[in-house]
């Protein structure tokens, strides 16, 4: 087996992850692994990428090392991310449950001291079923971890969970510490929800995700009537597609004509009119017609393949708050925290020394109140359930957002580029007005109905809809990029030119015969679009590779008074160079291939849904829905999109700024502590949530 066929790469649903520091934990935790080369963990969707040589160890081994770590692995042959949702949620109303009903005992033997002792071992099995059996893979893995040489949070709320269940039990010495043993089993609630809030956020981001899956019917009709599943279609292969059904798979109408919707792919809200040789997507719905399909793409290249692709790409992206934790946070924040907790301790016997009183126990107290109030899932959780939130909503209303930290970058943006084709209009030119008689017409569309080229159909579209049913045999027939096509029909040589600004000119025998004005309509409300994108202080131009008339047309129509016409794919990049050099970021909107090298260079680059794969690959942001009106909303809530992370950040932190320095100093109570750790996750949850909804799209 040569070096490049030993090594495979497992993806694997994993259970249990809150924060960053659990997914630093599995990356560092499994790269320690003989046989395990890369790994790569994607927090947002509980997946785990490892590339490993399979001639060392196996996936079952795998499974086994995430298990160690303190986490467990779900099968994914059920397709399903709410089976882990469900668990952590089980495990986590337990957890509550014993901690609630340890909670009242307490308070009980607090209350009636005759009882104390008896109450007490109900106290004591209750919160070691909590911290020794629904806890038990957290302690696996936090030894596991130290065997590693890894201090992650698990260890953390080993240490605090035990010094505190050992304290707890000291009661039958000291009476006040009865209160401890509730601290114990507080943190393994907590440990535990941190896992379900962030499980339940990444539902919701792939319920999202499944609404784009469901777009397409489960299974096709064959020909002879056989239903196939539509992932077994292949290229060539013919279909029927019944009135009000979903279209399965990319294709090419031979036959029928009917009103198909592509408003759920594209945005376009009007039903299209699909007839032989008309391109259908898949996912869009028919109307009353009948419609015979030969498909062009199959399961895995078609477009909504493609765009779920991009998606789970996205998810394999870390930001930068992520990558920051992985090389700082997890390596100083636990290490810290023990260090601290020593020193307390040591801060409190020295002082007891000094003033003559016996202060071991209040150092041991306070000691391991910072452990428990250093506890990170709160801080670890912040971001992600920020950028949780946002996917998911962004999702929902059509915009994909491929790189995290782009919501800092938007805030800075100053000038924003549009390329017109695709992008201001709809990619769809169509015949204004046809100069010339019904051969000529007849003619054109005969020839042009051979080519793929949009403005070929254009012609053949129009030419149907001025009552043309049958077209002439051509032979001999060429097509010469961008200038035209040639033909023999009825032994005449017929010709039809075109140019890049939409003027086509038709020629029999070298003799002039008609001509076609033909225009890409302009994508709807784009006019208000950009007077609002004005309005908010934006520099507005527009790029655009047509003939000089042509784009003023469009710019003045649409209310942009700075454009560049006759723009080649070097022109796009010399320009955005040129822009980049007065200092201001620029945000540029594109959609086919030409745009891609100056998309490459803009500081924010967003691409149509129906953009080209080349250009969605190196984009910032998809726009799935095609609809410039979502992006407008994205920007007007730039300022306030940039501030969701750090703010999330701040509100867990100030909870330990507050609560670490208050226990060092032997202020804080256990009951107080208790609050903290509960109100710190608490707050990012809510905070994520809140955050949210202030968003308005």
């Amino acid at each position: 087996m040569s070096n490049e066929n030993k090594f495979r790469i497992t993806s694997l649903n994993v259970g249990g992850m809150a924060c960053a520091f659990c997914a630093s934990t599995m990356e560092n935790g499994l790269s320690k692994v003989n046989g395990i080369k890369e790994v790569k963990v994607v927090l947002e969707s509980n997946e785990v990428f490892v590339k490993y040589d399979s001639s060392v160890i196996t996936e079952e081994s795998i499974k086994k090392e995430i298990e160690k770590l303190g986490y467990y692995v779900s099968d994914k042959t059920t397709n399903d991310i709410s089976f882990m949702l469900k668990d952590i949620k089980r495990r986590s109303i337990i957890s509550w449950s014993l901690t609630s009903l340890s909670s009242s005992l307490t308070y009980l033997a607090i209350s009636y001291n005759n009882l104390t002792m008896y109450i007490f071992y109900l106290i004591l099995v209750v919160v070691s079923f909590n911290l020794f059996y629904i806890a038990k893979p957290i302690y696996i893995g936090a030894l596991n971890a130290i065997k590693k040489r890894i201090l992650n949070e698990h260890v953390l709320y080993g240490v605090a969970g035990l010094a505190s269940y050992t304290l707890g039990i000291l009661f039958l010495i000291y009476k006040d510490l009865l209160g401890f043993l509730l601290i114990s089993s507080l943190l393994t609630s907590l440990h535990l929800s941190a896992g379900w809030m962030g499980g339940l956020l990444n539902y919701k981001v792939e319920r999202a995700l499944h609404k784009i899956i469901e777009l397409r019917p489960p299974y096709a009709h064959l020909l002879n009537g056989e239903d196939v599943p539509i992932s077994k279609l292949r290229r060539g292969d013919i279909i029927l597609v019944k009135p009000g059904e979903k279209i399965p798979l990319d294709g090419i109408v031979i036959d029928g004509e009917s009103e198909v919707s592509e408003a759920l792919i594209t945005g376009e809200s009007e039903p299209v009119i699909k007839r032989k040789g008309d391109l259908v997507i898949g996912g869009s719905t028919n109307g009353n017609g009948y419609l015979k399909i030969k498909i062009v793409e199959d399961y895995n290249n078609s477009y909504l393949s493609r765009i779920i692709g991009l998606i789970n790409s996205v998810k394999q992206k870390k930001s930068r708050f992520m990558s920051f934790f992985e090389r700082v946070i997890d390596k100083v924040w636990v290490p810290l925290a023990l260090i601290i907790s020593v020193v307390t301790f040591f801060g409190w016997w020295i002082y007891g020394i000094l003033i003559g009183k016996d202060l071991i126990l209040q150092g041991i107290i306070n000691a391991l109140l910072v452990t428990a109030i250093a506890y990170p899932c709160a801080i670890g959780f912040s971001t992600p359930s920020i950028n949780l939130s946002l996917y998911e909503k962004l999702l929902n209303h059509g915009i994909l957002i491929k790189n995290p930290y782009v919501y800092e970058k938007l805030k800075h943006v100053k000038i924003l580029v549009f390329d017109k084709t695709g992008t201001i209009t709809c990619g769809k030119p169509t015949v204004k007005k046809y100069t010339g008689d019904q051969k000529g017409l007849l003619y054109a569309a005969s020839i042009e109905r051979l080519s793929a080229h949009p403005i070929a159909k254009a012609i053949v579209t129009y030419a149907k809809e001025k009552g043309v049913e049958e077209f002439l045999e051509v032979i001999n027939f060429k097509e010469i990029p961008g200038k035209g096509v040639i033909g023999n029909i009825n032994n005449n040589v017929v010709e039809v030119k075109r140019d890049a600004s939409g003027n086509v000119t038709v020629y029999i025998d070298n003799e002039y015969v008609g001509s076609f004005d033909i225009e890409d309509d302009i994508r709807p409300y784009v006019k208000e679009y950009i007077k609002e994108l004005k309005e908010m202080g934006l520099r507005v131009i527009l790029l655009s590779g047509d003939k000089e008339d042509k784009t003023r047309k469009i710019a003045h129509k649409i209310g942009i008074n700075e454009y560049y016409a006759n723009a080649s794919p070097d022109d796009k990049v010399k320009i955005i160079k040129e822009l980049k050099e007065t200092g201001e970021s620029i945000m540029m909107v594109g959609d086919g291939v030409n745009d891609a090298a100056a998309l490459a260079i803009a500081d924010v680059s967003v691409v149509m849904g129906s953009g080209v794969d080349v250009s969605k690959n190196i984009s910032d942001i998809i726009l799935i829905s095609n609809d410039i009106g979502i992006l407008v909303k994205l920007i007007r809530n730039r300022k306030k999109l940039s501030k969701g992370g750090p703010l999330n950040v701040l509100i867990a932190l100030s909870y330990n700024a507050i609560g670490i320095p208050l226990a060092i100093l032997g202020l804080l109570t256990m009951q107080i502590a208790m609050l903290i750790m509960a109100l710190s996750l608490i707050s990012v949850f809510l905070n994520a949530n809140i955050f949210k909804k202030m968003i308005n799209l």
